[in-house]
């Protein structure tokens, strides 16, 4: 029986892709395995003999959209962290760092092609947290939101383990990820169907300009 987080397996894949469309769409409860089966093309012992079962499927579907994501949150978190042994207390160096970060930050989640199919799944247990949400946590949210309170903390020369910090962190963190969260809303508002290259650049500026206006520094030009 393969591991519960592997992602190996000619069957393996096709499950773990139909788990994240099925769960994230109807919930756990809802999907049966023989409708995860059917999803996946595959025969209807096989989530007992890969996984052991729903529940395994749906913590290694868990740990196929962390091996996913992290290591591309990781890249924007390294360049962040070398820009910041060298800017030291410069508020205008400071803030270019910062207009960068966001701007890597809001490309990755509105123009990465499988962040769609991932976010209902991600976003399902966020809200309603189960059994394995420490494994998502630890996985994604927690580094990101860590990242941002660097930037608090490195910003206002505050401890960024203060509870103060973490609410500021989370402040912030939402004004970009609102617009991958709620994408359904602003496209209806806007009459879009899509993130264009030209509508994420317009995105990015504004928000930008937000995270600097919270941080109480000065726009900087390029």
């Amino acid at each position: 029986m393969a591991s519960t987080n592997s992602t190996g397996g000619s069957a393996e894949i096709p499950l773990i892709l139909a788990a994240i469309e099925l769960f994230g769409r109807d919930g756990y409860a809802a999907v049966s395995t023989r409708t995860l089966c059917e999803q996946a093309g595959t025969n209807i012992s096989s989530i007992k003999y890969h996984f052991g079962g729903k529940e395994e499927l749906y913590r290694a579907a868990i740990f196929y959209v962390v091996n996913q994501l992290r290591p591309r949150i990781e890249v924007v978190a390294s360049a962040f962290e070398q820009g910041r042994e060298m800017v030291g207390t410069n508020p205008v160096m400071q803030a270019k760092l910062i207009k960068q970060l966001v701007k890597n930050l809001l490309h990755f989640f509105l123009g990465s092609k499988d962040i769609p199919y991932f976010m209902p799944f991600v976003m399902r247990e966020l809200l309603v947290p189960g059994k394995y949400f420490s494994d998502l946590y630890e996985g994604i949210p927690r580094h990101l939101h860590e990242l941002i309170t660097r930037i608090v903390a490195m910003v206002q020369d505050v401890d960024a383990e203060d509870e103060t910090s973490i609410i500021r962190a989370h402040s912030l963190l939402g004004q970009i990820m609102i617009f991958h969260i709620a994408r359904p809303f602003l496209f209806k508002r806007l009459d879009w169907q899509e993130f264009t290259p030209a509508r994420i650049e317009l995105i990015t500026q504004e928000t930008q300009l937000l995270v600097l206006r919270a941080l109480q520094l000065e726009d900087t030009d390029d």
